[in-house]
């Protein structure tokens, strides 16, 4: 008989991380948004009129970025825990994921370099004498631009990831294999981005935020079958990563 140690698979602090990385995705945007550009989205327009902005609302942009690599860091854990919570249905695959996850955040992260270096010439930290005030417009709206392709390649090594993560949660037998739907569809949603004809018709935003929302509010209310998480292999007494 298998001993039960109640919220071993730490699937409710799970949930809360991801809330929390809810709130942190959210206010980036929030203040990205009041300093002009947007941290989701392809930045474009005037480059005079954005950097102007950027300029006026400095302490917006500081507060946004410093939100995008706070939220980096809930990610990561949020894989981690992951990974800790679904190793027990295929470890090799739960690996893969954190794995395939490890590379779309590494990405995402050196894409806050460019980003940060627009913000630079926006607000004249950065002086390039030799070029003129629209050239290093142009300069500046380049990396912005930049930093939205480095996101794209991000999100789609997300693709695969979902796809893993939506197979264990459908082979689990401790997650109702319902739940593995939004998943499933969130990761060919960003498979959709290798082709953008493709990506622009399909609602990928809209998917992959409804996916992870349900899949959230699954962990905090209902959490796992602690039973049948820990017959399967996953009785751990709590550690990460044993």
């Amino acid at each position: 008989m298998t001993k039960q140690y109640p919220n071993a698979s730490w699937a409710r602090p799970t949930g809360i991380v991801w809330l929390l990385f809810f709130v942190a995705s959210g206010l980036s945007e929030v203040f990205f948004r009041m300093a002009g550009i947007s941290g989701i989205s392809v930045v474009s327009g005037d480059g005079a009129s954005i950097a102007s902005t950027l300029a006026t609302h400095q302490d917006a942009f500081r507060a946004g970025f410093a939100f995008s690599l706070i939220l980096i860091v809930l990610y990561a854990a949020l894989m981690a825990l992951f990974y800790r919570l679904l190793r027990p249905v295929n470890a090799t695959l739960a690996l893969a994921a954190l794995l395939l996850s490890v590379i779309a955040l590494t990405v995402q992260a050196f894409g806050a370099v460019p980003q940060a270096a627009a913000f630079s010439l926006a607000t004249g930290a950065s002086s390039l004498q030799a070029f003129s005030d629209s050239q290093t417009y142009g300069l500046m709206l380049f990396l912005f631009r930049l930093y939205s392709q480095a996101y794209t390649v991000a999100l789609i090594f997300w693709g695969p990831f979902w796809l893993l993560i939506a197979y264990l949660v459908y082979r689990s037998t401790f997650f109702p294999p319902l739940l593995a739907l939004p998943l499933a569809l969130e990761g060919l949603g960003a498979l959709t981005l290798l082709w953008p004809p493709l990506a622009a018709i399909f609602p990928f935003a809209i998917v992959g935020g409804i996916a992870e929302l349900v899949f959230m509010v699954w962990l905090l209310v209902r959490g796992v079958d602690e039973q049948r998480w820990q017959e399967r292999g996953g009785d751990t007494r709590g550690a990460l990563f044993a």
